[in-house]
């Protein structure tokens, strides 16, 4: 049977949304086809792990999961955003952890609408990647670049990393994530975005674009800014604002999220302002105490 090749990274905070994400993957996955899910697991607890498994043998599609270990101490060191670890990077992983000739990579935190199949066969000509522009960066000169010293053009388009389609024979042959990791360290002040920064400076060229629509934050969708919809085929819950989260789980696309949520394992699940405050009070003590240790390093 023919397959087609869904990615994803994710750790235990992330598993609702990469259960959401990888089950509307599947469910809208070309027809008549078998599903490799890779999960580049980064710390997904064993009970959470098998809800996982339920989840993609529930939907009604032929998909098998498949467990992936990163060494995730390679990406020590690398440049961190508010709220993001070093399984920001674990993707770049995926070309020496996965034999496929073509890959579907969907972040942890976004959820596919649409047929996906005109993607899947598009050809890519020269380019390794297909993706979306970033509508909030939109070109090269909107994000903290040094366009001299890469000869870029500043008004070149500025891709969003987070859903693309990727050719592993050409990213592996053009070393791509060695030359990711380098740049990395190389330009630590140039990389406001992490891997995705460095990602539109090394794939410079080297990408061709999809339509915005499929990677829409989903805040734009529910404010419908630039004639985005909760219809889009990618609503992208990027940045900070997690329909998991208490407090932002009553929003439009939230509840978008949640109807596919109540697809998985999980159904039925959503927060509550008990455990929202405990989880609160715990960052602000682990806060706490490592401005404690700080301190008395620098003493």
């Amino acid at each position: 049977m023919k397959h087609v090749a869904i990615c994803s990274a994710a750790n235990q905070t992330y598993v609702l949304g990469v259960a959401v994400a990888l089950a509307s993957a599947v469910l809208h996955a070309p027809r008549g086809v078998h599903c490799r899910v890779y999960l580049l697991d980064g710390g997904i607890q064993e009970a959470s792990w098998r809800k996982l498994e339920q989840t993609l043998a529930s939907l009604g599609r032929s998909c098998e999961l498949i467990r992936l270990r990163p060494d995730l101490n390679y990406f020590e060191g690398l440049p961190k955003i508010y709220g993001s670890s070093v399984m920001t990077y674990a993707r770049l992983m995926l070309p020496k952890m996965v034999n496929e000739d073509r890959i579907l990579y969907v972040d942890a935190d976004l959820l596919v609408q649409a047929d996906w199949e005109s993607l899947w066969e598009m050809a890519l000509g020269e380019a390794v990647i297909a993706a979306a522009t970033d509508v909030l960066t939109k070109t090269l000169a909107g994000e903290r670049l040094d366009l001299q010293k890469f000869d870029l053009d500043g008004s070149a388009p500025y891709f969003q990393a987070g859903f693309f389609v990727m050719d592993l024979h050409k990213w592996r042959a053009l070393e791509i994530s060695g030359k990711t990791v380098a740049y990395l360290r190389e330009n630590p002040e140039h990389c406001h975005y992490c891997d995705q920064s460095a990602l539109n400076v090394v794939l410079y060229g080297r990408w061709k674009m999809l339509p915005s629509g499929w990677n829409t934050p989903g805040y734009w969708a529910d404010q419908q800014i630039d004639g985005s919809t909760l219809c889009d085929p990618v609503l992208h819950f990027n940045g900070p604002l997690k329909p998991w989260n208490y407090g932002l789980h009553k929003s439009p696309s939230a509840k978008v999220f949640y109807s596919y949520l109540d697809r998985t394992a999980w159904k039925g699940w959503r927060p509550n302002g008990f455990r929202f405050a405990c989880k609160m009070a715990k960052y602000r003590v682990v806060q706490g105490l490592n401005a404690l240790r700080s301190l008395v390093r620098r003493g």
